[in-house]
């Protein structure tokens, strides 16, 4: 029997609320100001709840009608989660988008999505999203409300703050009528080779895909959980975000491969990161914790050698794109359970146990997922699916493109989809990128080269790569493109 738990994301929290108003809830970043500027916050149950209201109402008041999407692009701050659940609690769609994305790659994914509402931060790093939020703005005529956390807002954004305390506002924000466990709540981007497209679950599949890493990794009511995944994928939003949500303990946040977080986490915590950050975060010196939660985007890492780490259990989340993924903990520490053919529950091999995914292999050496975690329809707005969606197949299975095989009644991952730009964290549709770089930058070809680590990376080859670096970087694509271009040794310049 499948996990299908009726009732909303907002009312998890608001019952972890009433139950432990004073518990320690959310923590920022010990190095915040480096990145964002301002003190690292925390927040108990009962000041994340009034921040959560405070922006709810915000976002009423702008004009914002139920069902709105509500972009968001904001790094792995207490903003972050105060935002997703003010959005859903105002009855909307949260749209969380990569910050590393930039202003081609904003207008390329937002186009079709149309959303009302931009929030994002006035500062990363070095950067200015604020500013790229009016620039992307102007490009879409339905974006009408560019919104930004922090000071010096630019002229046309319209400034956000969650400091209830400061204005007197502590009022409850009251519940909307008629939010279903079974509407939409949170969408996440993920690429086909044509471009970027949204992969939307309601209420229930996101509880559904938290569940599978909760009881995968054994997290305990009043657990600390420490996430150096921002919520702006699948991996961040059920890897931490949602398991938060369900144990109401504490989630401490960390940027990236910050070793800051990790090192000042209790013992006993549980750490969320990309498999290949795990060693340098999970070390002696570190408190021991109760689980690592590795995050594999591809199959590259899965061959890691993780079995040092300063942790009682190891658990793979292998995601399949935005679709879905497996969190299966590893026997012995040592090597990455296989992938099962058919139902998973959660926990795996439970007698009873609900089950939170289903795999099959498809006829042309793909796989399929389907279940309580997985997407079973496009999202649609104004009345129609993007061009690019989810693509499915008999059954209600939901097709990922990776390529598979069995073994041993088991299913072994081989690659990420064919024509899928994987770098990192983020996925781009080769023939979209491909076109964007060659717009942008008269004589730049775009190719793919492999990587022992991170499995693949872009190349992009130039007649003039300063120029190339300075015409891709104006037309606003995204930085880790951009690091792509070649420069040629100055002889080989020369023959060319």
């Amino acid at each position: 029997m499948g996990f299908d738990p009726k009732v909303t994301l907002d009312s998890v929290f608001r019952r972890n609320v009433l139950m432990q108003p004073g518990a320690p809830a959310l923590a920022d970043p010990p190095d915040r100001e480096a990145i964002v500027g301002g003190a690292s916050r925390r927040f108990n149950y009962a000041e994340a709840d009034i921040a959560v209201s405070r922006l709810a109402a915000q976002l009423k008041a702008i004009g914002l009608p139920e069902q709105a999407v509500v972009a968001i692009q904001l790094p792995n701050i207490v903003e972050a989660i105060i935002t997703l659940l003010a959005v859903t609690r105002a009855g909307m769609i949260a749209l969380p988008l990569p910050m590393l994305w930039r202003r081609s790659d904003l207008v390329t994914a937002l186009r079709e999505i149309a959303p009302r509402a931009f929030i994002t931060s006035t500062r990363f790093g070095d950067e200015r999203p604020a500013e790229t939020a009016c620039e992307v703005a102007a490009e879409l005529f339905t974006l009408g409300f560019p919104c930004a956390f922090g000071p010096d807002v630019p002229d046309g954004v319209i400034p956000l703050d969650i400091d209830a305390r400061a204005h007197g506002d502590t009022e409850p924000f009251p519940p909307v009528r008629g939010i279903s466990p079974d509407s939409f709540a949170i969408a996440t981007f993920d690429a086909s080779r044509q471009g970027p497209y949204a992969v939307a679950r309601t209420h229930s599949q996101w509880l559904a895909a938290g569940f599978a890493v909760t009881m995968g990794a054994n997290i305990a009511s009043g657990d600390n959980i420490v996430s150096t995944m921002p919520p702006s994928s699948l991996a961040g939003i059920a890897g931490a975000f949602i398991p938060w949500l369900m144990i109401g303990g504490t989630l401490q946040l960390s940027h990236g491969f910050s070793p800051l977080a990790a090192a000042m986490a209790p013992a006993g915590a549980h750490l969320v990161a990309p498999a290949i950050a795990l060693p340098s975060l999970a070390t002696k010196d570190a408190e021991g914790f109760s689980s690592c939660i590795a995050v594999h985007r591809g199959p590259e890492t899965l061959g890691l050698d993780l079995s040092r780490l300063n942790s009682d259990a190891i658990v793979d989340m292998q995601l399949f794109g935005e679709t879905g993924f497996t969190a299966l903990r590893r026997i012995a520490k040592i090597m990455p359970s296989p992938i099962p053919v058919g139902l998973i529950t959660a926990p795996v091999e439970t007698e009873d146990a609900p089950a939170v995914i289903e795999t099959r292999r498809l006829a042309d050496g793909t796989l399929a997922v389907r279940g309580a975690m997985v997407p079973d329809k496009p999202i649609t707005i104004g009345g129609h699916a993007s061009a690019a969606q989810l693509e499915f197949d008999i059954d209600n299975f939901v097709r990922t493109n990776m390529k598979c095989h069995a073994s041993g009644g088991a299913l072994v991952i081989e690659a990420t989809p064919e024509g899928i730009l994987q770098i990192g964290g983020l996925r781009f549709g080769f023939d979209d990128l491909a076109m964007r770089v060659a717009k942008a930058s008269s004589g730049a070809e775009l190719t793919v080269a492999r990587d022992p680590i991170l499995g693949m990376r872009g190349v992009i080859d130039a007649p003039d790569p300063e120029r190339a670096i300075k015409e891709l970087d104006e037309a606003g694509l995204s930085g880790v493109i951009i690091e792509g271009v070649k420069r040629w040794p100055q002889a080989r310049r020369a023959a060319s």
